[in-house]
């Protein structure tokens, strides 16, 4: 009897690597757009709550709400990241649902990033920036961070 070894998955690692340290990176920009938006005097129920098992979750679950869902899927191709963004602007008004499939690659330094739209790479750091920003609309007085250091988060 043969042993079958099966190809290992384009970037598989890399793509798992990049994963984890996009979670980390979100986690980092959820707490910055708290203390921002605390600093401001919001109530704690307008914070936003980041947590992840499969998927990650990034939610305010209050009005304006925003929730935004990633997760990371193997194709025989390689790693893609998936987002959806859903939310309301009032009790009764939806905003308009998104969809992400931002594929993983290697740029010509040899980094693996998400390639985005019309080939613009992001790295972890990048891509959690962009999704961050997705809470404007629920705090649109406030002055969210585009940088997050780790020392200032």
């Amino acid at each position: 009897m043969s042993a079958t070894a099966m190809a290992p998955l384009p970037l598989g690692r890399e793509g798992q690597a990049f994963w984890e340290e996009l979670i980390v990176e979100c986690k980092r920009y959820a707490a910055a757009i708290n203390g921002a938006v605390s600093r401001q005097g919001f109530p704690s129920e307008d914070l936003v709550a980041c947590g992840h098992d499969r998927e990650l979750q990034i939610r305010k679950s209050v009005c304006p709400s925003t929730c935004i869902k990633l997760a990371i899927e193997f194709f025989p191709w390689g790693p893609v990241i998936i987002g959806t963004v859903t939310g309301r602007q009032a009790e009764n008004l939806d905003f308009s649902a998104e969809e992400w499939e931002i594929p993983l690659g290697k740029d010509l330094d040899g980094s693996v990033v998400a390639i985005f739209n019309e080939g613009r790479s992001f790295s972890p750091g990048d891509l959690a920036r962009y999704v961050a920003q997705t809470f404007r609309r629920c705090y649109p007085a406030v002055s969210l961070p585009c940088e997050c250091n780790p020392a200032s988060c």
